[in-house]
């Protein structure tokens, strides 16, 4: 997909991070606590050369087609708001997993339920994808309420279906079907 790929909402658009972001992008995930109970990787120490560090890897994914996480900023501000991942593609099965995090000055805004409803648009019209999933914590009911909203459907607790922090834990299993 071409780098330059953007998505628009009403609020938000949509597009691949660039290094220049890089700062922003550290600040937000150091400020946002939290994030870091739910993202193993986000914390109050995290620095500018690991914001780098995503930066490419996510760009190289999405050149690869491998991933495609999209920066969701705020239209009028420009202000990064947070992120949206279309993840964990299998061929086999045609789809793929979501996810999401919005920082925590952007929560309770409706920003993620809208940067989702758009990512799912995507997925099935353009991807042209027959299923979709997120994957919650037991514990993150914000996320499971956010999956919910969308339009996802809970299937089940899922043993051992992620890593945190070097360890498996239960996963909530959401899917998401075109009608």
């Amino acid at each position: 997909m071409n780098t330059e790929f953007s998505i628009y909402t009403q609020r938000l658009s949509l597009r691949l991070l660039k290094v220049e972001h890089a700062q922003e992008f550290c600040h937000a995930v150091r400020q946002s606590h939290t994030l870091h109970q739910w993202i193993d990787w986000c914390s109050d120490s995290f620095t500018l050369p690991a914001a780098q560090d995503f930066i490419n890897a996510t760009r190289l994914n999405w050149i690869r087609a491998d991933a495609f996480g999209f920066a969701i900023f705020d239209r009028k501000s420009e202000s990064f708001v947070g992120m949206i991942a279309i993840n964990e593609f299998y061929q086999t099965f045609n789809m793929a997993s979501l996810g999401y995090w919005v920082i925590d000055q952007y929560q309770g805004k409706g920003f993620a339920l809208e940067a989702l409803d758009a990512i799912i648009e995507f997925c099935f019209a353009t991807l042209k994808l027959t299923r979709l999933e997120i994957v919650c914590d037991v514990e993150n009911l914000p996320s499971q309420k956010l999956a919910l909203r969308c339009g996802a459907a809970r299937e089940c607790v899922a043993q051992n279906r992620f890593i945190f922090n070097g360890k498996p834990k239960q996963g909530v299993v959401f899917a998401i079907t075109p009608t």
